[in-house]
């Protein structure tokens, strides 16, 4: 029997995180609690309590209770649980229906599951990821400067 259910299992598929660990992925269990910066080259899976820094070139996956008190830096995430810091994903940062985030967050890509608390601001590049059924589309937003008189509903 897998770790993780099906849906999470299915959420987990585009993140670099398949169904069986792999021997190069940094693993915290439900029963685990660290304290400090933890730092991978592989995947992280936190499962338990995570209290510092978490900083990945790879996928990060935070379960449903799973509870971090943390700035994150990751290549890609996907968050079900607590996370309390700022978060740095330089991909696709997914926020499940469980999930609780307070913090500063920084993506190329964001995803919101309805359901899921989001407290903090949030900063992306000027291209913005619009997901309608399963389907991405890309579209630049032209910024209104500082010294533009109209604003973006004006115009």
């Amino acid at each position: 029997m897998s770790m993780f259910s099906n849906r999470e299992e299915e959420g987990t598929k585009g993140f670099g995180l398949d169904q069986t660990p792999q021997a190069e992925d940094t693993i915290i269990g439900n029963t685990i609690k660290i304290e400090g910066d933890l730092v991978s080259n592989g995947n992280i899976i936190v499962e338990g309590e995570v209290v510092g820094t978490l900083k990945t070139d790879r996928s990060l996956r935070i379960g449903a209770a799973a509870k971090v008190k943390a700035d994150i830096k990751a290549a890609e995430a996907l968050i079900a649980g607590e996370v309390s810091g700022n978060i740095d994903i330089d991909g696709k940062l997914e926020l499940t229906a469980s999930a609780k985030v307070s913090g500063d967050v920084k993506a190329k890509i964001l995803s919101i599951e309805s359901g899921a608390s989001f407290n903090g601001s949030c900063s992306m590049d000027n291209t913005v990821t619009m997901v309608a059924g399963g389907a991405a589309h890309k579209q630049a937003v032209d910024r209104p400067k500082n010294d533009d008189k109209k604003t973006e509903t004006e115009a």
